[in-house]
């Protein structure tokens, strides 16, 4: 039984071992958990009392989630995912993620320019695409 049971355990390291990914559902819930109230106290209250939510969460995504976000290249629970940043001459640069795994990317230049681009990523190649659809990069990833 022991020896069945350290094979098993052995095996499962192997087939996980690059299922990192980025824990969509813990991050997702502790997210809903912080915007119930501006009180800290209420806060802090539904987080202790929400403890057992964020561990079956937690190992909802390591069992689940991450290994299909690692085989398949997305996370399920990605979508609506933002990303803004704006350098020190006033550029700046918002990205969300779709429902299907694309990108939405808009670039403002300082200038106040506005880029609308969409992201799409197959296997090794990622393409930009602006507004109308067309082809506007193309860049393949070396494995």
């Amino acid at each position: 039984m022991k020896k069945a049971f350290l094979a098993l355990l052995c095996a499962g390291m192997i087939v996980l071992s690059g299922c990192y990914g980025s824990y969509g559902a813990f991050h997702w819930f502790h997210k809903a958990v912080g915007s119930i109230s501006s009180n800290k106290w209420v806060k802090s209250l539904v987080h202790f009392i929400a403890t057992p939510v964020y561990g079956l969460c937690f190992a909802v995504d390591w069992l689940f989630i991450n290994t299909i976000e690692f085989w398949m290249g997305s996370n399920p629970f990605a979508a609506g995912d933002s990303y803004y940043e704006q350098d020190a001459q006033g550029n700046s640069v918002a990205a969300v993620k779709n429902e299907d795994g694309s990108l939405s990317v808009q670039f403002t230049s300082a200038k106040g320019e506005v880029s609308n681009l969409t992201l799409q990523r197959d296997e090794n190649v990622v393409r930009a695409l602006d507004a109308e659809g067309n082809l506007v990069a193309q860049y393949e990833i070396e494995k």
